[in-house]
């Protein structure tokens, strides 16, 4: 087993642990506690997460690329996938993982039932990446006394499970940083940044399209709002109220759509490249370059640094879109679903926008000093 201190890092919402009377924080410590038992070390377990001691936990293993004994383990609910926190973590984690070949060390314990699981759907990002791990099933098992046999037996298996993934993660060796000038078929780091480098301008088009749906909303709504004083200035009272609520849903349904499929296409892609940018980020953060080199890193990152900042100029308006179509939902049961669509949305944007900020954070890290020294770094 990897000689490193293991790790797990307990995700989930506190709202659901209250309402499951602390049984999901029992649950973390009864896997710690039989971890410790059948492998003799210990696994410490970072169960709040509004200490400082979460916090600083997650970001020394973040920044240490992860290692091979740090587990995230979410406890998945139909609460979980409205937490932004738990949603962050997913995808930071999953992208940081996935960098380095250790895709395991990502296990969802199902604990109540969400659909979408299984119903092959990958409408939602997050749920996409859960339903790709072996995730497990605790849906009946968080029913059974927590001191019955069945339940001190799925304790077992679970812990020897994250033994073994211990064991099986020691020996992965991360995808190899590929030599700038390798003449392997694979793809290599100019060919990802080139990628990479072709996507941006398609991501930031991307948003100015939902610009431009979210103002053709704006508008349907401005007309359902006008509407509304002309109906009840005539008195037509709630049945008036109701033609321009079915109207406005007829309207904005078509709009909602094209949202919809827009943010899940922004989100998907970036998903998709996320670990290959990470891995370029850190490729040139713990190693010196060239000074050819350094220039092509540098020209890229500038290139990154702009969609950073058009998308984080963006992010408050999708926000506030967001929190207007959740209030607008309330008022009919005619509007609530093209509301719900165009939630969902935004909602591919706001966890794209983790990704990118995530990126920002770790150039943060890259020494792109234009005076630093080249004279040690073989050409």
């Amino acid at each position: 087993m990897n000689n490193e201190h293991p790790v797990g890092f307990w995700s989930y919402t506190h709202r659901d642990d209250e309402l499951d009377d602390g049984r999901i924080r029992r649950l973390a410590q009864s896997i710690g506690d039989e971890f410790e038992i059948i492998t003799g070390e210990e696994l410490k377990v970072f169960v709040d997460k509004k200490s400082i001691e979460w916090g600083d936990g997650w970001r020394i293993r973040i920044d240490t690329a992860l290692t091979s004994s740090t587990f995230l383990i979410p406890i998945i609910t139909p609460r979980y996938f409205k937490s932004q926190q738990c949603r962050r973590e997913i995808i930071t984690f999953a992208g940081h993982a996935a960098s380095l070949g250790l895709d395991e060390l990502l296990l969802p314990i199902h604990y109540v039932n969400v659909p979408e699981l299984t119903d092959n759907k990958d409408e939602d990002e997050v749920i996409a990446l859960i339903r790709k791990r072996q995730w497990v099933d605790w849906r009946e098992l968080r029913l059974e006394d927590e001191k019955s046999p069945e339940y001190r037996k799925a304790i077992n298996q679970l812990a020897a499970r994250l033994s073994k993934i211990l064991e099986e993660s020691a020996s992965v060796e991360a995808p190899p940083p590929v030599d700038l000038a390798s003449e392997d078929d694979g793809p290599g780091f100019v060919e990802i940044m080139a990628t990479a480098e072709a996507a941006m301008p398609r991501w930031v088009e991307t948003l100015q399209s939902l610009t431009d749906v979210m103002t053709l909303v704006g508008s349907e709504m401005n007309w359902a709002s006008q509407s509304f004083t002309e109906s009840d200035s005539r008195n037509a009272g709630f049945a008036g109220r109701l033609r321009i609520s079915q109207e406005l849903a007829k309207r904005l349904d078509g709009p909602a759509q094209e949202m919809l499929t827009l943010g899940s296409k922004y989100s998907t892609e970036l998903i998709d490249i996320d670990p290959a940018i990470i891995s370029i980020i850190r490729y040139a953060a713990e190693n010196k370059l060239n000074k050819e080199d350094k220039q092509s890193f540098r020209e890229f990152f500038e290139i990154l640094a702009g969609l950073i900042a058009a998308t984080r100029a963006n992010a408050p308006h999708m926000q506030a879109f967001a929190e207007g179509a959740r209030s607008t939902a309330q008022s009919s049961r005619y509007i609530r679903p093209v509301m719900n669509i165009l939630q969902a949305a935004i909602q591919h944007v706001i966890d794209g926008q983790t990704i990118i900020e995530e990126w920002d954070r770790l150039l943060k890290d890259v020494d792109d000093d234009p005076e630093s020294p080249d004279e040690d770094v073989d050409e």
